[in-house]
């Protein structure tokens, strides 16, 4: 995804969107698919990622990538958002994930 200018910003100052903000995009596009599915997806085409959000069999590769990537695209430290309501995602089946912190109920 393309940075987003912030108003009356120039250039240099504009910022990558982050994990949670994409995974929000898609979902108010009608992709629902969950934090590990974009996980996956990023790992898949080569972009860092947290590795709460990769499945453990792509642990290995994420790690990887996120400690050569050479890219400004992002930075590993996701932003609390608390105002974000996921509550409507309890009625979405989601995979068994054991020992990953970022799934525990």
């Amino acid at each position: 995804m393309l940075p987003t200018p912030l108003p009356s910003q120039s250039r240099m100052d504009q910022r990558w969107h982050t994990f949670t903000e994409i995974l929000q995009r898609l979902h108010r596009e009608g992709i629902y698919i969950n934090s590990q599915q974009l996980g996956e997806f990023m790992v898949a085409h080569g972009l860092p990622v947290d590795l709460c959000y990769v499945p453990e069999h792509l642990q290995a590769k994420a790690i990887q990538i996120n400690q050569n990537y050479q890219g400004d695209m992002v930075s590993l430290t996701e932003q609390s958002e608390p105002d974000w309501d996921y509550s409507w995602m309890n009625e979405v089946q989601t995979p068994i994930v054991k020992n990953n912190p970022c799934y525990q109920i």
